[in-house]
């Protein structure tokens, strides 16, 4: 397994830095289990265990990972996902890959690109891929995160070369400050690295800063530079949202945009639970609420709480529902869109008075 060195990680982290100038509980498998798993997968292989080792990239010092295999694959073919950032990330680089974890939640969450995804082999959940499913589509690299899958780590290396990778950043990275866009780049870029595609990538990251300076001069242009904006997720539960706080890739995108994000206290996970009663206070706030159902289900159902009726946004229309596939834990397609959204709702909103 790569080893992550701690000079390493403070040279990766402070490159971070210079860039940005979740979700569910993890599954934990019985040891057991994991062990027997194991054998079935390599039997499936014929009992050959993984491919002869390839002279691959070392991720040594890389702080996005958490576990790898010792050696990667040259420019692998095969790749397995277990979850949907990585699912996004390996089709924006024009590899569709051969097995994906929850396949029919993904339109829903993500979206891009779910034509090229429809047909993939569908190996199980996030929280628990099936073991014999990777195996039997024989794959290259199996590419997870580690807060669900470290458990099984050793049974996905022997089936192929797998990366772990951890997930979002800590609020305190050696004293580095890092969002959660910075840290999905980042990702992003080691996946590209890994799969033999720096030049795709770059493109894409390309395509990404293009798009994030177009809309920062629309909202220059129009006046509505440094406006305070907040994102909250529908959770289908009686006035209680997630807030996407000063570390996520909603703030990130926002700053990048030149607005003001709220709540801009940081989070391990990225999000905090907030209730109208916490808007109570925020004056001059746009909020953009992402809808859990969809966009035919009227915002006013869910605004359930009487005291929705005395938040500044909603009195100052300064509030708007947009769609269910915005989700804030994506990859780099997905800030693209969530940054032309954010900008098309905002222009679209009462300036502040």
């Amino acid at each position: 397994m790569t080893a992550v060195t701690h000079a390493g990680r403070r040279q990766a982290l402070g490159a971070l830095a210079v860039l940005g100038a979740a979700c569910c509980g993890a599954f934990v498998a019985p040891a057991a289990a994991i062990a027997a798993a194991a054998a079935d997968a390599d039997d499936a292989r014929g009992g050959q265990g993984n491919p002869a080792p390839q002279s691959g990239r070392s991720l040594a010092g890389n702080p996005v990972v958490s576990q790898a295999s010792a050696t990667m694959p040259v420019r692998p073919q095969r790749v397995v996902v277990l979850d949907f950032m990585f699912a996004e990330s390996v089709i924006a680089l024009d590899i569709v890959p051969v097995g994906m974890a929850d396949t029919a939640f993904y339109p829903g969450w993500l979206g891009y690109e779910r034509d090229r995804l429809a047909h993939v082999t569908d190996i199980g959940s996030r929280q628990e891929p099936g073991l014999e499913a990777i195996a039997a589509v024989k794959p290259d690299l199996v590419i997870g995160v580690g807060f669900r899958h470290a458990p099984i780590f050793a049974a996905l290396d022997r089936i192929a070369p797998t990366i772990l990778f951890q997930f979002s950043p800590n609020v305190s990275e050696d004293g580095v400050p890092v969002t959660q866009l910075d840290w999905m780049r980042q990702i992003f870029r080691t996946i590209g690295s890994v799969t033999g595609r720096e030049a795709r990538a770059q493109a894409v990251e390309a395509r990404l800063d293009a798009g994030i300076a177009r809309n920062a001069s629309r909202l220059t242009a129009a006046g509505r530079g440094g406006e305070r904006i907040a994102l909250l997720q529908d959770l289908g539960l009686p006035d209680r949202y997630w807030a996407y706080t000063g570390n996520s890739t909603s703030a990130g995108l926002a700053r990048a945009l030149g607005l003001d994000p709220w709540p801009k206290k940081p989070t391990r996970e990225g999000t905090v639970y907030v209730t109208s009663a916490d808007l109570l206070r925020q004056r001059d706030l746009a909020v953009l609420f992402v809808t859990a159902t969809g966009m035919d289900v009227p915002l006013s159902s869910k605004l359930d709480s009487p005291v929705w009726r005395f938040v500044p946004a909603l009195r100052e229309h300064r509030i708007a529902l947009i769609e269910r596939n915005i989700w804030g834990f994506g990859g780099p397609m997905s800030a693209l869109k969530l940054a032309d959204v954010m900008t098309d709702t905002l222009l679209k909103l009462p300036a502040v008075r």
